[in-house]
């Protein structure tokens, strides 16, 4: 009797103990993912100089090929942003919408940091990640921060940069 109760509970320390490195695992392998959607994101931000819908080459901006880098590699976390930040909730389509409620569910957030001095803005994103486990389910949710560095915004008007 005595192994039987003693196997028991080597049998579910190592039960514990797997369950615990998978959930480690599990949370792990997602943050890996969201930080290189963030960082993919932030380079686009940046090789399109900003957040755009159309470029004259391609007829494709920023904010349609983030949309679509999102699409194909199966992001589908969801998330708050702050209020007067600028949020994506439909990613088949290539639009910012200004966020007025806490309530509101995003895929990503931008927030535009303006630097009068020179003419450049500083844009924030805002990514989503959830942790979830297969038999729990949906644990806890996360987010991801990064910025980009300055993007010149003025245009050339009479030999001066005009913001």
């Amino acid at each position: 009797m005595r192994d039987a109760v003693g196997s028991t509970w080597i049998f579910g320390l190592v039960l514990g103990f797997t369950l615990i490195f998978a959930a480690f695992l599990t949370l792990a392998l997602t943050y890996a993912k969201a930080y290189k959607i963030k960082n993919e994101m932030i380079s686009m931000i940046e090789k399109y100089e900003g957040i755009t819908t159309t470029d004259t080459l391609n007829k494709k901006g920023s904010l349609n090929i983030i949309n679509q880098y999102l699409l194909n590699n199966g992001y589908m976390a969801k998330g708050s942003c702050d209020i007067d930040d600028y949020g994506v909730d439909d990613l088949n389509y290539a639009y910012l919408e200004k966020v007025s409620s806490k309530s509101s569910k995003y895929y990503y957030c931008i927030k535009v940091n303006r630097i009068d001095k020179n003419c450049s803005v500083i844009f924030k994103v805002k990514l989503f990640y959830d942790f979830n486990l297969p038999i729990l389910g949906k644990i806890h949710k996360f987010s991801i921060n990064g910025e980009t560095n300055e993007i010149m915004y003025g245009y050339f008007k009479n030999n001066k940069i005009t913001c």
